[in-house]
C-alpha cells in the first residue's frame, strides 16, 4: 500500500490545498521519539517556520539544534528556491537544515541539498530509530564503470580566495563547527586548538 493510499488528502485534515499542518505534526512526533523538543509555525524574524527542535540532551553535535521545512505536495516538485530559504533560515538560527516532503526535487534542488549537507526526509524516513543522516553523493548511471566517487564535501566547490585566511574567525556553515571528514562528520573548532580533535561527529 502507498502513502498516497495509505494517508488520502481528503480524508485527512491537515492535507488539503496549502495546508501542511499534517506533515509538520508527522515531523513533530518523530523529533520527539529522536529525543528532541520540537515546536511547529515559530519565526525567525517574522518569517515563518514549519518545525524546530532542540536535542534535551545535547551531546555536542550540529544536529543538537534543528529547522525543518515540510512541503506535503501532491506533484509539484520542490525546487531550488525552497532548498535555499531554508538553507538561510537554519543557518541564521545556528541550526541544521531539514527538508521533509511528500513529493520529488528538481536536480538543482537535489544538488543544492547534498552540497549544503540538508537532511531530506520523506515519510518512511519518519519511522527510522534516529536523524538520518544528510546524502552525500548519488547514485551514477554507470554499471561496471569504476571512476573516481566524489562526495558533496569534495565537489561543492571553496570559499573566495580571499576569506580563506582569516585564521582569528574561521567560517563554517555549520557555526563552532569544522568538517571532519570526507562524509558530513564534524568537531567543534576551539576543542581542537585547546584539547586536540574530539569526536563532535554527527549521526
Amino acid at each position: 500500500m502507498t502513502n498516497k493510499e495509505k494517508f488520502p488528502r481528503e480524508e485527512i485534515e491537515g492535507r488539503g490545498n496549502g495546508d501542511g499542518r499534517w506533515l509538520e505534526y508527522q515531523l513533530q512526533r518523530a523529533f520527539q521519539r529522536w529525543g528532541y523538543r520540537a515546536e511547529m509555525r515559530e519565526t525567525v524574524y517574522n518569517l515563518e517556520v514549519d518545525v524546530v527542535a532542540r536535542r534535551n540532551k545535547k551531546p555536542r553535535k550540529p544536529s543538537d539544534w534543528l529547522l525543518a521545512e515540510c512541503k506535503d505536495w501532491e506533484s509539484r516538485p520542490v525546487t531550488a528556491d525552497v532548498v535555499y530559504r531554508l538553507c538561510m533560515l537554519a543557518f541564521t538560527c545556528r541550526a541544521m537544515p531539514v527538508l521533509c516532503h511528500t513529493t520529488t526535487l528538481t536536480e538543482e534542488a537535489r544538488r543544492i541539498a547534498r552540497n549544503w549537507e540538508v537532511r531530506v526526509l520523506t515519510l518512511s524516513d519518519l519511522h527510522r530509530g534516529a536523524l538520518p543522516a544528510p546524502s552525500v553523493s548519488a547514485p551514477t548511471h554507470d554499471l561496471f564503470d569504476y571512476p573516481a566517487q566524489h562526495t558533496a564535501r569534495e565537489g561543492r566547490g571553496t570559499l573566495p580566495l580571499m576569506f580563506h585566511f582569516n585564521t582569528e574567525n574561521p567560517f563554517s556553515y555549520v557555526p563552532g563547527f569544522e568538517p571532519k571528514d570526507r562524509m558530513h562528520r564534524y568537531q567543534p573548532i576551539e576543542d581542537e586548538a585547546e584539547d586536540g580533535p574530539v569526536d563532535g561527529g554527527d549521526e
